[in-house]
């Protein structure tokens, strides 16, 4: 989206960031024919397989908090259920802007990722 990159995110200015994963199993409702896909993702195993090869190529890995990331508007701050009036799309009830919820999930997991690395290098007052 044209925003520089945060500062501290190593000599590229680049990261990973992933919503944190855990309960997720618990959290999604699925078809009985969908349960044994699901049942078989290791979550936590790419979790740390991820965190692993960032670390060993010094990138900088974070996971954040995954609530409301495809209901918040990046623009605005506005949240609601209704801004996702489907799966796919996004919509924001205040400011009009639209897009694939993915997307704009992906935004809102940058940006928060973003505002906690400013916080994990902070010098100490």
């Amino acid at each position: 989206m044209g925003v520089p990159p945060a500062e501290g995110w190593g000599s590229t200015g680049r990261g990973i960031a992933v919503e944190e994963l855990g309960g997720i199993r618990e959290r999604v409702r699925l078809r009985r024919d969908q349960r044994v896909t699901l049942s078989s993702w290791p979550f936590h195993q790419l979790g740390q397989y991820l965190a692993y090869k960032a670390r060993r190529a010094g990138v900088p890995f974070l996971e954040v908090d995954a609530r409301h990331t495809s209901q918040r508007c990046p623009r605005c701050g506005h949240t609601e259920r209704a801004n996702r009036p489907d799966r796919d799309h996004f919509r924001c009830r205040r400011c009009g802007l639209a897009g694939p919820a993915d997307v704009v999930a992906g935004v809102n997991v940058r940006d928060r990722a973003r505002s906690a690395w400013v916080l994990v290098t902070a010098p100490a007052l």
